[in-house]
């Protein structure tokens, strides 16, 4: 058994060396369900695999052990439990593995929905071996994240079909390719919970197929080696026209995680919102950071006079007029997600609060800077799709104070277009290795 003294579950402790697998890149399923691994109960090796259950986000696997006789359920180790495996009795719920995250205790769990979403299954191409892709979620960026892994299975498993679970909003996100999406009708907000016509759906489905793997789903995998472009259609920002372009910026405009320029107006605005006042009172705040936001604008255009801006975001537009693009809009739909990433693709820099939304922008953007809340430092960089492997990185992905004056942003902003050329050419062109010539 492997359990923390307190029998909570910490993110940051040891939790071993994850499983013991033929192919690290899958998690056997069918015909033979994947069981290397120990009884969570007495530690007897190999319990019997009973069935699959996939029930939404988390896909989990029911064991007998042979030795003591204890029936568990246990998270198989794909998407967010690749190395947090949950396990709990079938009957009780009783958790046996306390070092993970106990989502079943959560109170979305504690109810089987009913009737539960829809699922569509699509068919583009047949194949009688295929690789799941889970891709569910109740968060946006880990929809996402997980989705990214499509690329890998495609490119490395061409003699297998991959299939990919998928809400429908993120469907058109979904990259060629794929032999079939399974689309389940689920907003976010309801992807937390125990979805057994999910399941109904899937045992329907299996029958079908020879060999059956999971997909790892990494939650934060290389985006250095991911081509964005395969996913939305669009082309990112080519870094071989940074300079000969007019620098452009696009801000990425919450209302949701605002910018703050002092300490004590954050806490007002947890007040308020304490009080069920944000509708109205918050106002004053998000008008404060579009002020701030012009502020950077006007500063980077004294000193770039042909610098061009951008902003984008759910929410009203208006207040940027004479300054820049306002792209903002209270409805989305593919649309839009389109329009808003072609913006990021022209831009030389996003500008935003650390948070999911930005995964797309930096997919597509040549450089970010990035307001960075103080409670965030734990997820630094896992909102970020990193386009590089060398030291690029570090001049093209700025992070500031989440309470950073205007000022600060736009030199951050200016330093990036009028240093570009200079820091390129130390760190990039004269090295070793990259211009041989023979």
């Amino acid at each position: 058994m492997n359990r923390t003294s307190e029998r909570t579950w910490r993110i940051d402790a040891d939790h071993g060396p994850g499983p013991v697998l033929v192919n690290r890149d899958l998690v056997p399923l069918r015909p033979a369900l994947f069981n290397n691994f120990n009884c969570e109960h007495c530690g007897a090796p190999g319990p019997a695999p009973v069935r699959d259950v996939f029930i939404g986000i988390q896909i989990l696997g029911e064991y007998a052990c042979g030795s003591c006789g204890t029936r568990f359920f246990r998270d198989l180790p794909v998407g967010f439990q690749v190395d947090l495996p949950l396990a709990f009795t079938t009957e009780e719920r009783r958790i046996l593995h306390w070092n993970a995250e106990p989502w079943i205790t959560y109170p979305e769990y504690a109810v089987p929905t009913d009737p539960g979403p829809r699922t569509e299954r699509k068919v583009y191409r047949e194949h009688d071996r295929i690789i799941v892709l889970n891709t569910l979620d109740h968060l946006y960026g880990h929809v996402l994240l997980k989705l990214y892994n499509a690329q890998h299975y495609l490119d490395h498993y061409k003699d297998r079909g991959l299939v990919v679970i998928v809400p429908r909003m993120f469907e058109w996100l979904v990259p060629k390719g794929v032999a079939e999406t399974w689309v389940v009708d689920q907003k976010l907000s309801q992807a937390r919970a125990w979805h057994p016509a999910i399941d109904r759906f899937v045992q329907e489905q299996l029958p079908r197929y020879k060999e059956v793997d999971l997909a790892r789903g990494w939650g934060h995998p290389n985006m250095a080696g991911v081509d964005i472009s395969r996913f939305t259609g669009v082309e990112p920002f080519p870094l071989d026209q940074y300079v000969s372009t007019a620098p452009h910026i696009t801000f990425v405009a919450r209302t949701d995680r605002l910018w703050f320029r002092t300490t004590l107006g954050k806490l007002c605005y947890r007040a308020i919102g304490a009080l069920g006042l944000r509708n109205s009172l918050g106002r004053w705040f998000t008008y404060r950071q579009s002020a701030m936001m012009r502020s950077v604008m006007r500063r980077v255009k004294r000193a770039l006079p042909d610098a061009s801006f951008t902003v984008v975001g759910l929410a009203p537009s208006g207040g940027f007029e004479g300054l820049a693009e306002d792209l903002r809009t209270m409805r989305m739909d593919t649309g839009t997600e389109l329009q808003w990433c072609r913006a990021y693709a022209r831009s030389h820099i996003v500008v935003g609060v650390h948070g999911s939304n930005m995964l797309l922008p930096t997919a597509h953007a040549a450089g970010l800077i990035e307001i960075l809340p103080r409670d965030r430092f734990g997820n630094f960089g896992q909102d970020v799709s990193i386009r590089y492997r060398d030291r690029m990185q570090l001049f093209l992905y700025r992070f500031v104070d989440e309470f950073a004056d205007p000022g600060t942003v736009a030199r951050n902003a200016v330093s990036m277009i009028r240093h570009f050329t200079v820091y390129h050419r130390n760190n990039i062109t004269n090295t070793f290795g990259l211009h041989r010539t023979s």
